[in-house]
């Protein structure tokens, strides 16, 4: 994500607090795709994370207000949609839990062999991570949260988050490189 469309976000939702419906179109324009993956990661289902996200706009349309427009739009977006899919997941009582492990549906419009050979590369890759590891990378890359915001999420400290991803980054290097790492859980 770029720093153009970072701006472009939180430029939506300071004007969707002035009640400007056409930024809420021009958000879901820019977010709806990740917003799904996040729903998607959580539930596990394509279908309840749809309703998932149209359940996560409302809330960004009622609580844009209160965005603080210096922060990451993104980040903010995205811990929206995460906690109204955890509130689904609560209320429907069906003892379905977060697996970063199998969560690699991204919404792109490339080929969907293409995506299915690279989720299967990148599950096996994260496999040599630690489970703090796979994450923070998860939060890194897929959630686009910061460092700081996400060491703030898991109660860790800014370098503790840092070092992880260095580490697990390092890991995955690796084992895209033809190292033989077994995943930690193994050893």
């Amino acid at each position: 994500m770029t720093e153009q469309d970072r701006q472009c976000i939180n430029d939506c939702i300071v004007k969707i607090s002035k009640g400007d419906s056409l930024a809420l179109e021009e958000l879901s324009r820019l977010v709806s795709g990740r917003m799904l993956s996040v729903a998607v990661s959580v539930v596990g289902s394509k279908s309840i994370a749809e309703e998932v996200v149209q359940d996560a706009f409302v809330r960004i349309y009622q609580n844009a207000a209160r965005f603080r427009s210096g922060s990451n739009g993104y980040a903010w977006i995205c811990k929206i949609t995460q906690n109204v899919a955890l509130n689904r997941l609560r209320s429907e009582r069906n003892g379905m839990s977060v697996n970063i492990d199998e969560v690699f549906y991204l919404a792109a419009d490339d080929n969907v062999e293409e995506q299915s050979i690279t989720a299967v590369t990148v599950r096996d890759a994260m496999k040599c991570c630690t489970v703090f590891e796979r994450r923070v990378i998860y939060q890194k890359y897929f959630m686009d949260i910061t460092v700081r915001d996400s060491a703030k999420i898991l109660g860790r400290s800014r370098s503790a988050v840092a070092r992880a991803i260095a580490s697990g980054e390092r890991k995955i290097k690796n084992y895209l490189n033809g190292g033989t790492n077994l995943p930690p859980d193994v050893l």
